[in-house]
């Protein structure tokens, strides 16, 4: 078996399509903001450093062979880094390849049965499943075949690849929940039932959950389905969000939003209706089948040499556990970070093909695992995992923890998440902690709030911000506590505030350390979390949210493993969203953390009360190309662009004009704390607005009774002009578009018609850019209609 699952014979001439847009793209004659949307649906990411691109390799439920892992070590060691690493999606990447090298390298995995389609943009991306579904003893049977399956049926279809926004799914075998399926968008979880004495497979079904902005746990959407309904059901699913996913907002535009904007009453509606017309479309069936174990005999059992004995026994506690197949075991092998080199990869794919079923398993803790490995093979595994640098010990363990790519390559990320990471695992190796009284507590921590090192789900999970601290940028980290995932239980982490990155390692230990001492018996983490522990961690984010001046220690303004001064340098509009969210984010943050401090300091109320008030005022100045020189400024700033055009209530310039005068000492600080009631108001309706907001920055507050039923009376847009550009392909659609605005008077409105695919991805985005208002885009049938009023 060369690969887990089939490509499509398309997938070649998409790969030549793409080699002629990068050559295109690399002579001039395409525009970057044309290409990018084309790369990223095919999962080429531009990194950090300029010219460098990140490659997603789709790995369905984990699956790979030891010939598609040589070809994935010797093109990371050809056209990357040497190093390749696994993702918590269980992807796998290259990272450092150059553009033009990355044509190449999509025929050199197609030729061992992979592709990066799909591996970024608005698409459907690489479905999970449990890394050890076939072997678990707890599960209800085997998904993997299903996972594949749906891979297959999916990646056929050109609508997968012209969604509103990313959509993921899961298959899990039992309701542990090792896949993640309740919080991701789409999620099957088997299960059997009893159907007249005859057992019959099946799925329960979740849906719009996920990580991110505004994580959240699914819902319930089907509490069985037969094997069978599974394309139907994820069919309709994706046709129901394909219909009404934002695509004029990429920060809402997730399925997720779509329940949220509805309610599940109507959700529902809309998804039984969608699954009664793909059904009546006829017969879907998808491609089940069983992946076959290579064949072996079972060796003579072997002694380990003495020497390394007690290493091997304590890999055997840490590393591996039995199958549900009596005599035979799994074993994990731990990846710091994700990551291994492409000489050890090769190495390991060597290893595979000598033991247990001649596959390897990637997992969503960025760790591999190899199955099916008999007991009389433990010893000869262990020592060939040895000689290849594989056999650390604590796969799973509290040392063991998630990590996304962060700031080091990422365009999105914000902090050195990696570099944490790490400090954080040597301060618990270093005050030796019962790592087998912490078993079952993980760490997560990504670079951003994207959440790609799944810090929602993490027991303690931190996420990369930055914080102004005397008017210098400092790394800061959001603590979240208590989140799990597993069937009727997954529970997103509580943020409990933000704390300065160079002290997270040390409240991680002494928050470990409070747990390990006060834990009643029998009590586990998320009792004790109930209990007393929530309590502990507030109040140790508290204690370490100090920050010293620049001038007493310049470390704080130094993130974890880097030797220059912390800034959002190489951040900017990124792949997936802009930049100039994070300054608005570090003010609100800054709002509200002010506001919280109020409450708990109440002799220093006014002026934490001053601050928040501030804050808030300066938040969305940005967006108007403000950058006030002190708060007066804000403050006078904030009047003009916010309150005189009616964004935020009139009621708001007289708590400008107290904290005014708070500043200027005229108040004495009575004001302030007996207006704490609208300063909260203050503070939420700025972050209301804020969430609002557009990625071209234009605010779209909730609407008052008022100016609702005045828009009800001029509600239909009637365009000024139209144009019918279906068939005509990108770029020269959008250029026939600008042409057509160019002639029109400012405040007119152009009717647009555009085919789906890469013409509704590309020429929207690309007129907001030009400073043309997108007001709608709406589905017909196999085509789009835009409505965009010119105003420049």
């Amino acid at each position: 078996m060369i690969s887990f699952y089939n490509v499509p014979a398309e997938i070649k001439e998409d790969i030549a399509s793409y080699r002629l847009e990068v050559e295109r793209f690399l002579s001039g004659d395409v525009a970057p903001h044309m290409f990018t949307g084309f790369r990223v649906l095919r999962g080429v990411y531009e990194q950090r450093t300029a010219d460098t691109f990140m490659m997603r390799i789709r790995v369905p439920a984990g699956g790979l062979t030891p010939i598609q892992m040589k070809t994935i070590a010797t093109l990371s060691d050809e056209f990357g880094n040497g190093v390749c690493h696994v993702t918590t999606r269980q992807d796998v990447q290259l990272h450092w390849v150059k553009l033009e090298d990355t044509p190449l390298v999509m025929d050199r995995l197609l030729e061992v049965g992979l592709t990066t389609r799909g591996g970024g943009g608005n698409t459907v991306r690489n479905i999970t499943a449990c890394s050890e579904t076939g072997v678990c003893a707890k599960e209800a049977f085997d998904v993997l075949p299903y996972a594949v399956a749906l891979t297959e049926y999916l990646i056929k279809d050109q609508s997968s690849y012209t969604l509103p926004r990313k959509f993921k799914i899961a298959f899990s075998g039992c309701s542990v929940d090792c896949a993640f399926s309740t919080i991701n968008d789409l999620g099957f979880i088997a299960r059997t039932v009893n159907d007249n004495g005859r057992v019959q497979k099946g799925f329960r079904v979740y849906a719009a959950g996920g990580m991110g902005a505004r994580s959240r746990v699914t819902d319930l959407l089907e509490e069985f389905i037969p094997t069978e309904e599974v394309v139907y059901v994820a069919e309709a699913v994706k046709r129901l969000f394909d219909k009404h996913g934002d695509r004029t907002n990429k920060n809402k535009a997730r399925l997720r939003f779509v329940m949220d904007r509805y309610g599940y009453e109507k959700f529902m509606s809309l998804y039984h209706e969608e699954l009664a017309g793909v059904k009546k479309e006829g017969e879907r069936r998808l491609n089940v089948r069983s992946i076959e174990n290579v064949e072996k005999e079972i060796p003579a059992s072997e002694d380990i040499s003495p020497e390394v004995e007690e290493e091997f026994n304590e890999w055997l506690n840490q590393n591996v556990h039995a199958q549900k197949q009596n005599g035979y075991f799994s074993a994990k092998i731990r990846l710091p970070l994700g990551d291994i080199s492409a000489e050890n990869f090769a190495k390991l794919a060597s290893i595979v093909g000598d033991f247990g079923e001649g596959t390897l398993r990637t997992t969503q803790d960025q760790n591999l695992i190899l199955r099916w490995v008999h007991q009389n093979e433990l010893p000869t595994l262990y020592e060939s995992l040895k000689a290849a640098n594989l056999s650390a010990l604590g796969a799973g363990s509290i040392q063991d923890i998630a990590c996304c790519a962060g700031a080091n390559t990422c365009k999105l990320g914000i902090c050195l998440s990696r570099g944490l990471a790490e400090a954080v695992t040597q301060k618990l190796n270093k005050d030796s902690l019962n790592a087998e009284a912490l078993k079952g507590i993980r760490i997560k921590i990504s670079g951003c709030p994207n959440a790609c090192g799944h810090h929602p789900i993490g027991s303690i999970g931190f996420h990369g911000a930055a914080r102004r601290a005397k008017g210098k940028l400092a790394p800061h980290y959001m603590v979240l506590l208590g989140g799990r995932v597993e069937e009727g239980k997954t529970t997103l982490g509580k943020p409990l505030g933000t704390v300065p990155a160079k002290n997270i390692p040390k409240l991680t230990e002494k928050f470990l350390t409070a747990y390990l001492l006060e834990k009643e018996a029998e009590e586990d983490f998320y009792d004790y979390i109930s209990r007393k522990g929530e309590d502990i961690m507030t109040a140790l984010v508290d204690e370490y949210s100090f920050i010293p001046a620049y001038e007493e220690d310049e470390n704080y303004y130094y993130d974890w493993g880097s030797e220059e001064e912390f800034s959002l340098a190489g951040r900017g509009p990124g792949e997936c969203g802009a930049g100039v969210f994070d300054m608005i984010e570090i003010d609100i943050d800054d709002a509200k953390r002010s506001l919280f401090q109020a409450k708990r300091h109440p002799e220093e109320a006014s002026q934490f009360l001053y601050q928040a008030v501030a804050s808030a005022s300066k938040a969305l100045l940005v967006t108007r190309g403000l950058e006030p020189k002190d708060d007066f400024e804000a403050f006078k700033f904030f009047e003009e662009k916010f309150i005189q055009t009616q964004l935020v209530a009139d009621e708001y310039r007289s708590l400008l004009r107290i904290a005014e005068a708070f500043q200027k000492g005229t108040d004495g600080g009575q004001p302030l704390k007996e207006n704490i009631d609208v300063i909260e108001k203050f503070v939420d309706d700025i972050s209301q607005l804020y969430e609002s907001m557009d990625s071209s920055l234009k605010f779209h507050p909730q609407k008052r009774v008022e100016d609702v039923k005045e828009e009800q009376t001029t509600s239909a847009i009637k365009p000024d002009k139209s144009i019918d550009l279906r068939g005509v392909k990108c770029p020269i659609n959008y250029v026939k578009a600008k042409l057509e605005l160019e002639g029109m008077r400012m405040g007119e409105v152009l009717e647009i018609f555009l085919d789906d695919g890469e013409p509704i991805q590309n020429v929207p985005p690309s007129l907001s850019n030009d400073g043309q208002d997108v007001k709608s885009i709406e589905k017909s049938g196999e085509f789009y209609r835009l409505l965009v009023e010119k105003k420049t």
